[in-house]
């Protein structure tokens, strides 16, 4: 079950770079309910079958919010970068002597 864990994850992180967050939520509400109701047709408890599909919608989105802190860590980064001014580039209120 770990590794399904780690795949769900990875899945969450390579949505995360391309598909929009609401239809990515949509798809993992499919994808809870899905594996709840296959997972209890094969006679898991309901309790336990909603359980993991709680766990596994909760590892994609976690992957997805890690996809997204990157890209944001990143881009905030480059973008403070770019926006550094050399000191002849700064102006000041008061003239020079």
């Amino acid at each position: 079950m770990g590794w399904a864990l780690v795949v769900s994850f990875i899945i969450g992180a390579v949505c995360g770079l391309r598909m929009p967050v609401l239809i990515f939520t949509m798809v993992v509400l499919v994808v809870m309910i899905v594996y709840a109701s296959i997972s209890y047709s094969t006679g898991v408890p309901l309790a336990n079958a909603i359980a993991w599909g709680f766990v596994f919608a909760a590892v994609l989105e976690a992957g997805n919010i890690f996809t997204h802190i990157l890209l944001y860590a990143f881009y905030t980064r480059r973008a403070n970068e770019a926006h550094k001014r050399t000191p002849r580039e700064m102006q000041s209120k008061f003239p020079a002597d």
